[in-house]
């Protein structure tokens, strides 16, 4: 019998213990102003004009787009050193739907993406964003050379969503923000399927942000009645520490598949293949600015130097130079280059070519990397599927 009480007599010693111990773990925890996660939903209507580079559809785009996207997001609390770089940004998943035009030719697309919004003017309250979208979008009614034989825009039913946009906030109250802004959209395909215009638009949107703490109702409901964690990020403004500079050099390849663009329709896919040697100097946190060389090879070309007596594989190669900036997101890297072919067979492909790419860092040394190659400035090529290595590194 004093056996069993001894038992009992610990076992309720050891609740208490536990109790307080799990009273002190949430009363510390209370102190941090960023208890839970700072969200917010937004709700963002869109309306514009095309820039449509065709004719067959222009009569089909005279009213222009609408379209509503919501958005969920995280906000940044500048515990991250990029964070405080990029001035505690914000960034999520979205949803959008909308009417491009005469839904019997282009249908009526929807599609998913990720989003990231970065601040470049902050007031107490107001602010202006820098915002980046990529992702998808389906449900469009493709070209067929039979039922839909004027959509020269678009020929797959899933397309490549990519949106930038300049956008103010302005805070209504602890709950509620406004939001309006510039955007432009443009959906394509890469050439994957011909014929591939992409549609490009450009328009006003506006918007309500609403704030909210998942932790809230538990905490009100399971924790402390009388405590509310905040809606609105508390930010660490602890100064952001002088940034690794480095030289580094990198080889980067990549292989597409296209069909031929011209007239008339080749069902069939070609193969292309990129390279690319290039040096890039780490400037701060956010970027780093450098140059290289480009090898392509395009097999569709073949179709169409079939005008010519002979037709070599060297004839399918272009070699190129450019210019470029990479933007550093953590292990993300969003590349551009601005290029220039110094050797190519004519000038069906034009004078310049333009690479947007997102990169993914393994390791120091190795990375994986999606992104478009175009022709003739910002009309698509191909898209590229690749990544490379780091041949050397300054630090």
């Amino acid at each position: 019998m004093k056996k069993t009480i001894w038992i009992i007599t610990g076992m309720m010693a050891a609740m208490q213990a536990h109790a307080q111990d799990t009273t002190d773990l949430w009363r510390k925890a209370r102190q941090n102003p960023n208890l839970g996660r700072q969200k917010y939903a937004e709700l963002r209507l869109h309306s514009g004009s095309h820039l449509y580079t065709g004719q067959a559809l222009s009569e089909f785009l005279q009213h222009g787009y609408t379209g509503v996207e919501v958005r969920v997001a995280w906000q940044s609390t500048g515990r991250e050193t990029w964070q405080r770089a990029f001035n505690y940004p914000n960034y999520g998943i979205g949803f959008y739907t909308g009417n491009i035009g005469d839904a019997t030719v282009l249908g009526n697309p929807s599609g998913v993406y990720g989003f990231f919004n970065a601040p470049f003017l902050r007031r107490k309250r107001h602010q202006l964003e820098a915002g980046l979208a990529l992702g998808f979008t389906y449900d469009l009614n493709t070209y067929d050379s039979v039922k839909n034989p004027l959509n020269d825009a678009i020929s797959s039913k899933i397309a490549v969503y990519f949106n930038l946009a300049v956008t103010g906030v302005w805070k209504m109250n602890e709950l509620f923000d406004l939001t309006y802004g510039l955007d432009l959209t443009h959906f394509s395909n890469g050439r994957t399927h011909t014929p591939n215009l992409g549609l490009n638009m450009y328009g006003l949107h506006v918007g309500l942000r609403y704030h909210y703490n998942p932790l809230r109702r538990i905490a009100k409901q399971q924790i402390e009645p009388g405590f509310e964690p905040a809606r609105r990020t508390t930010y660490d403004r602890s100064p952001v520490p002088r940034p690794d500079r480095y030289h580094q050099l990198s080889l980067y390849g990549a292989f597409g598949v296209v069909q031929h663009p011209g007239k008339p329709r080749i069902s069939a896919f070609y193969g292309t293949a990129s390279t690319a040697l290039d040096y890039t100097y780490r400037y701060g946190h956010l970027g780093s600015i450098g140059a290289g060389v480009d090898g392509f090879y395009d097999a569709s070309l073949g179709q169409l130097y079939r005008k010519y007596a002979t037709v070599r594989a060297t004839d399918k190669m272009q070699a190129g130079v450019h210019l470029g900036h990479n933007l550093h997101i953590q292990r993300l890297e969003l590349v551009t280059h601005v290029g220039a072919y110094v050797l190519q067979r004519d000038g069906e492909k034009g004078k310049m070519y333009m690479r947007i790419g997102l990169r993914y860092n393994i390791s120091r040394r190795a990375f994986a990397q999606v992104g478009l190659k175009t022709l003739k400035g910002a009309t698509a090529d191909w898209i590229e599927w690749g990544g490379g290595g780091v041949l050397y590194r300054s630090k």
